[in-house]
């Protein structure tokens, strides 16, 4: 989840997590926060479910909050946005159930969306179309929500830098679903 316009403390605050100031270079933790030029915070989780539009709404009131779930393995990606706990749009690409050109758009996407999607489904046909064992399709979302916020999960640096990601853990007597304790 990438927060805009609030702040690390803020956004510590209202997912009821607490900073151990731990660096989490590798993203190894279940949890971990780093704030990113352009007033984005991000928070990275190992738990696909944390993405989750539900999951999202939650701690989207007064802000903007776009969220990005990987799960490649089985060539699942999706990018969701909320405003003030509004659900605006959300990207998704199933590759393993609906094949390499699966996307499914709701609401009103940026509109990056197009040529991203136009750009990495040429780069697919350029090489043989579904003839090809690569998943193109499953990029556009993980594209879109990088674009939007200067990160993306599997890089380690950016024009920008290096995030600086720290470890966090939810505070004594709040509840996380998901989340296992160390």
């Amino acid at each position: 989840m990438a927060f805009h316009n609030l702040g690390k403390r803020d956004v510590l605050g209202r997912m009821g997590f607490r900073d151990l100031g731990e660096l989490d270079k590798a993203n190894d933790a279940p949890f971990s926060i780093a704030e990113l030029p352009d007033r984005w915070v991000v928070v990275f989780s190992n738990d696909f479910e944390c993405g989750a539009p539900e999951n999202v709404r939650r701690f989207a009131g007064g802000a903007t909050v776009v969220s990005c779930q990987v799960e490649e393995h089985v060539m699942v990606s999706a990018a969701h946005c909320f405003t003030n706990r509004a659900h605006t749009w959300s990207v998704t690409h199933d590759g393993g159930q609906a094949g390499p050109y699966d996307l499914q758009v709701t609401g009103e996407p940026p509109p990056g969306l197009g040529p991203i999607k136009q750009r990495l489904l040429a780069e697919r046909d350029a090489i043989g179309g579904e003839a090809s064992n690569v998943d193109f399709g499953f990029d556009v979302p993980v594209e879109l929500a990088m674009e939007l916020t200067g990160y993306r999960h599997d890089r380690w640096s950016f024009p920008w830098g290096e995030p600086s990601f720290t470890v966090v853990e939810p505070r004594p007597r709040f509840s996380w679903p998901f989340v296992r304790r160390r």
